[in-house]
């Protein structure tokens, strides 16, 4: 690519004929924005999911309530009924405490499972197939976990706790529902990247040093300090079984947070600025595209190196690739840049399509709402210094005064980018980057393939194929970047349905990267990710089945446990929110912390609607989705 400034379009592309064959000009909002400018065909890839209306989701929590009285009300029933049967409640088999169960856990992931299979998108049989595993695969766990119970008391004069065999009912139901998704959904085929990531005994080291000391802690909180501990859990704000198991994953997520940040910190102490190329993808950001091309040039001048921008205009219906080129001409601090419009559909098309046009050995990717801090650049590229990182990403913080939901969004972003993500980094937990701001080295992305096709979460996908090649993660909040929030519910609701959607994407196209080789990606954050996402899906419905038991089965289930269960979902997410906010100093967010707790059920709601949105075909040889992957060349040598 010459330094000079210059303009391309593709040769089987002109500009003319691109332009005769978009559809008429939409109407636009008072922002300039297209209508549904936020919609493109990825918003639902075709061959692995499906749009559906939101009044699907709003039935299922209307119907999820009627069948959780139902199952609720059964076991009542026929203790109290005709056949007066001494049955245990929430279908437990056999408690050796004798304590009656204060805690229906094993109702509620029933109902879940009924609901979640009666609306799910596929044939009546199908649908009916799909609710029969459910059914018996929670049975056959609950069986084992009360048949273990059962032979500790018999055989060893142990008795569980009837808590204990609730809680791991409960981590059951979380496992089986996207074990059951993934392996009957119509998903992407495994990628085939060797799996080249082995287990290494520092990582799991450093994960059970943190979690023996955040035991601990918990045991003592518990022990020592009992009575405090039990007025805290009184008021919904402590949670957990026994000792507290999400007081101690709290704790162990802290320890690892500060050695993430120290590790941050040594591995950005050397400077390293060889030339770069921005590649910018972009589809209906006519609104958007000049200031955050001008933010690129801000940070190109704080940069040592030379910085190249290429952008791919994608199929849009305003004039992004006009403005685009009008806000290139007017940068000073760019060695050369090009616009390609394209009339292929797709952000990962248009991403591969990219890659064509880049000589350089490092590839910033940024989406084109995205405006990057002017250090970002920088900041980032120093931790390639190291030879075995492949990819690294920063903190992508909500643009400021954009309204109130861009101050939710701020919090989520901190708890989630500034706390958890460097907390994997210090056991070398990382396998997901957001593309909005990122940077690959050129040869871990060409042996990664390049950027799948037909399919949600091209940004996860890639980052976990480079880690499965052995490649190290970084993720780093000083390389901070400012992305445009939604401002409608639609817009919101088309986001998060993608983004959540994604998980089942990006971990069946990445199957052997689960339980291989001793990765502590593979064997421990992968699945706990995946656990993570079904409770986000049941959060929404857990709370209407908090209030059915509450106020319909009051005499039957005792409240004061139930502040347990408050807690888990309300207090000590609330605790650690506010403690991050006080960490990174975000004082102006404390009064925003009550709406980002209703927050998450609307994030958890559209989880759930995500989920919906997966196809189940009938037989077997349909579920497999053979996702393109056209980059498979050698890898790039420099």
């Amino acid at each position: 690519m010459d330094d000079e400034i210059k303009a391309r379009t593709r040769p089987d592309a002109p500009r003319e004929a691109a332009v005769k064959s978009r559809p008429a000009r939409q109407a636009l909002d008072d922002q300039g924005r297209a209508a549904d400018f936020f919609r493109s065909v990825d918003s639902a890839p075709k061959a692995v999911s499906v749009a559906r209306p939101r009044s699907v989701q709003d039935v299922a929590l209307v119907t999820f309530a009627f069948v959780a009285v139902i199952v609720l009300a059964l076991p009542e029933l026929v203790q109290t009924g005709v056949l007066n049967l001494p049955v245990a409640r929430d279908y437990v088999l056999f408690t050796a405490d004798r304590v009656n169960v204060m805690l229906p856990v094993r109702s509620f992931i029933l109902s879940f499972f009924l609901t979640y299979a009666i609306f799910a998108y596929g044939s009546r049989l199908t649908r009916m197939r799909l609710g029969g595993l459910f059914v018996l695969k929670f049975t056959l766990a609950c069986a084992v976990i009360d048949g273990a119970a059962w032979a500790s008391w018999r055989f060893v004069d142990a008795v569980w706790p009837i808590h204990f065999q609730q809680f791991l009912a409960g981590m059951a139901g979380l496992a089986i529902f996207p074990h059951t998704l993934i392996s009957n959904a119509r998903l992407p085929v495994d990628s085939g990247v060797a799996n080249l990531r082995t287990g290494k005994i520092h990582e799991y080291a450093v994960l059970l040093i943190a979690a023996g000391i955040a035991a601990v802690i918990a045991i003592i909180v518990a022990t020592v300090y009992a009575d405090e501990a039990g007025y805290v859990r009184s008021i919904a704000l402590l949670g957990g079984m026994g000792p507290g198991v999400f007081l101690a994953q709290q704790l162990m997520t802290g320890q690892l947070a500060t050695i993430g940040w120290m590790r941050n910190m040594v591995s950005r102490r050397r400077a390293y600025a060889p030339p770069v190329t921005v590649l910018v993808p972009a589809h209906n950001e006519a609104h958007q595209i000049r200031e955050t091309l001008l933010a690129v040039d801000a940070a190109a001048q704080r940069y040592d190196g030379p910085v190249r921008v290429v952008v791919m205009e994608n199929c849009s219906t305003d004039a992004t690739a006009r403005l685009a080129e009008t806000t290139l001409g007017g940068c000073l601090h760019l060695a050369g840049w090009t616009v390609d419009v394209s009339t292929i559909p797709g952000k990962a098309k248009a991403l591969n399509r990219g890659l064509d046009l880049i000589e350089d050995e490092y590839v910033v990717r940024i989406d084109a709402d995205t405006m990057i801090g002017p250090d970002a650049i920088r900041t980032a590229m120093r931790h390639f210094a190291n030879s075995k990182v492949g990819g690294v990403g920063g903190l992508p913080l909500p643009q400021e005064d954009e309204g109130l939901l861009s101050k939710v969004r701020a919090i989520e972003v901190l708890l989630r980018h500034g706390f958890v993500q460097v907390s994997f980094g210090a056991f070398g937990g990382i396998f997901g980057l957001p593309g909005m701001f990122v940077i690959y080295r050129r040869r871990a992305l060409d042996e990664a393939g390049g950027f799948t096709e037909g399919m949600n979460g091209e940004d996860t996908d890639i980052t976990l194929a480079m880690t499965s090649l052995g490649w190290r993660m970084v993720s780093d909040p000083r390389a901070k970047f400012y992305t445009e929030t939604p401002d409608t519910l639609a817009f919101l609701r088309e986001q998060r349905t993608r983004w959540f959607r994604s998980l089942y994407h990006v971990t069946a196209h990445n199957r052997t990267a689960l339980f291989r080789n001793g990765s502590i990606i593979g064997c421990v954050v992968l699945p706990f990710t995946l656990l993570n996402g079904a409770r986000r899906a049941m959060m929404t419905p857990l709370l209407i089945y908090g209030l059915i038991v509450f106020f319909i089965f009051g005499g039957v289930y005792g409240h004061p446990d139930f502040a347990t269960v408050v807690a888990v979902i309300l207090g000590m997410p609330f605790i650690l929110a506010l403690t991050v906010l006080i960490v990174w100093r975000r004082f102006d967010l404390l009064w925003v912390l009550p709406l980002y707790m209703g927050f998450r059920f609307l994030r958890s709601y559209y989880t759930l609607g995500s989920t919906l949105s997966l196809i189940y075909p009938p037989r077997r040889a349909e579920r497999a989705f053979q996702a393109p992957k056209p980059r498979q060349a050698p890898p790039f040598t420099g």
